[in-house]
């Protein structure tokens, strides 16, 4: 019995004794090229994967200078689709200038403003509807003030906005957006009050009646 328990000993617990301090020495003695190793492959794989942003897309030129038509037939516009980077908008009086996309989702506001799908295109005469977020791309809007002229840059043309008025409103108030209107509108909007960080019901709206810009026909 003695010998037996020798037996085991010598050929199973001494031998994975010694195999179990040879791979902690491997371990420690590897562990700078296992990290080097691993170091270099999140880097790829990290930058392997697109941003959102450019994820996005955009149909963004900058206009001809040259051209100031007053009327652009329908048919020569690009039509911005879900996601599409088509313009800017910029308020110079406020240090406003934001990325203008077609959609207004919550991954497109985390890199501009959104505008929603329901309203229409500078240059269409209806109104247009802008949203963006209070403490980040909208956050200028707290210094907007009446007479201030917001300008909307396409790749067809220049449009610009007078501010009107602003409103405090609920945001299911009715009576806050006509898109069904017959004159062009901007109506910009953001959640208030601006240093507000969770959510929160009230809107701060900014309405601006256009100034100058092609009509589409």
């Amino acid at each position: 019995m003695k010998q037996r328990k020798s037996r085991i000993v010598a050929y199973v617990i001494v031998p994975l004794f010694f195999t179990m301090i040879g791979y902690g020495v491997v371990y420690v003695a590897a562990s700078p090229f296992i990290n080097i190793v691993t170091t270099a492959g999140s880097m790829f794989m990290t930058e392997s994967l697109p941003e959102f942003s450019e994820e996005l897309g955009s149909i963004f030129s900058e206009p001809d200078k040259d051209a100031e038509a007053e009327e652009i037939p329908l048919a020569d516009v690009t039509w911005p689709k879900f996601g599409e980077h088509y313009a800017n908008v910029t308020c110079e009086q406020i240090g406003l200038d934001v990325p203008l996309y077609y959609g207004d989702s919550m991954e497109i506001m985390r890199v501009g403003a959104g505008q929603y799908q329901g309203s229409f295109i500078p240059g269409y005469g209806k109104t247009i509807l802008l949203s963006g977020h209070n403490t980040t791309y909208f956050s200028p809007l707290q210094k907007i003030a009446v007479g201030d002229e917001v300008t909307i840059k396409t790749s067809y043309g220049i449009y610009r906005y007078q501010v009107r008025e602003t409103k405090v409103l609920n945001e299911s108030d009715p009576q806050a957006v006509d898109l069904l209107q017959k004159k062009e509108e901007l109506v910009m909007y953001t959640c208030y009050p601006f240093d507000m960080l969770s959510s929160t019901d009230q809107r701060f709206f900014v309405y601006a009646d256009k100034v100058s810009g092609p009509v589409l026909k």
